[in-house]
């Protein structure tokens, strides 16, 4: 059985489907067994599909406008 660490590491291959037959079935044996690689997998799966929805310019836009919020405040902590 996969541990939990494996479970990080093979996350994308089981999100894209390019697992094996054999690796991707001990893979949903271990997310239904251990409720925290199930909320892992679940949330990387629900970023993935946020970032892959949002357009390219709207998630430029967003890091740039943090950035400049954060360098500010940094700034003003100095």
């Amino acid at each position: 059985m996969l541990k939990c660490r494996e479970i990080t590491e093979l996350a994308n291959g089981y999100l894209e489907h390019e697992l094996p037959f054999l690796q991707r079935a001990q893979f949903r044996l271990h997310i239904m067994m251990c409720v925290h690689c199930r909320r892992y997998v679940d949330q990387l799966a629900r970023t993935v599909d946020l970032l892959a929805a949002a357009k390219p310019s709207e998630i430029a836009a967003s890091v740039e406008d943090n950035l400049v919020r954060l360098l500010k405040e940094q700034r003003q902590s100095q």
